[in-house]
């Protein structure tokens, strides 16, 4: 998988399939290729370019423990820079947990470069809403008491929990998106599962903002990843009605 380098970080990316380019960002904890888990690579790539990569701080890119380089801000500037070193000015994007803050992102201070917008098991609110949950589990993180996330399987070695740490304390310096998506015109929607604890805010951010929901019954957060069959032939479905624009 080829390499690139954005703002001295380096970020572990791979591209597949044919068609408009189409960025995947996954959740707190995992990498790119967990995208293959669960179908979702094998149902994207028919319709578009599919764009997988490791988020900083996660799989075999920059493992920073400085949380201004796991910022939200930081986090979509990398995505747009990915964008620009294939070639595309316009781009798809699915976001998962983590990755859905980071569509947020997007549409709030990017929105032009948005073809659609899928964001899965998140909502627009901003973590410090959540801020005694996100500092214990910080503390957890920080401590070494706590086990890696992602466990060592081949070429992907376990998570880096300081690094971890670090992605929660920039989450809690992000404003969420609530009132800056005036620019964003891009057809979205959202998916998360009835499970989720994040279901409630998920649907009432969709109901908001006219996007669309579909909502996964029996599925929770991990759930909609990695085995929800419906989720993903929601997504694949409304990538191929409007990636085409």
């Amino acid at each position: 998988m080829p390499t690139l380098t954005c703002n001295s970080l380096n970020i572990n990316y791979g591209v597949s399939g044919s068609g408009p380019l189409l960025i995947l960002h996954h959740g707190f904890g995992s990498w790119g290729r967990d995208w293959s888990i669960g179908g979702w690579l094998e149902a994207l790539e028919p319709h578009a370019t599919v764009l997988i990569f490791d988020a900083v701080g996660h799989g075999l890119s920059t493992r920073s423990h400085d949380p201004i380089d796991h910022e939200i801000e930081q986090r979509a500037e990398v995505v747009n820079a990915l964008a620009d070193a294939v070639g595309a000015d316009k781009f798809g994007f699915v976001g998962f947990s983590l990755g859905g803050r980071v569509g947020f992102e997007l549409a709030a201070s990017s929105p032009d470069r948005l073809i659609a917008l899928a964001i899965g098991g998140m909502h627009l609110l901003p973590p410090s809403l959540e801020q005694d949950r996100f500092e214990r589990r910080i503390r957890v993180l920080r401590s070494g008491r706590a086990r890696s996330v992602e466990r060592p399987v081949g070429d992907r070695p376990g998570n880096d929990p300081l690094a971890l740490a670090a992605s929660h304390e920039a989450l809690l310096r992000w404003r969420g998106a609530t009132g800056r998506l005036a620019g964003h015109q891009a057809p979205t929607m959202l998916f998360c599962g009835e499970k989720d604890r994040y279901f409630v805010n998920a649907e009432e951010t969709a109901v908001a903002m006219g996007f669309s929901f579909i909502a996964l019954p029996d599925a929770d957060h991990d759930g909609t990843f990695f085995s929800s069959g419906l989720a993903v032939r929601a997504v694949a479905g409304f990538l191929r009605d409007h990636l085409k624009r």
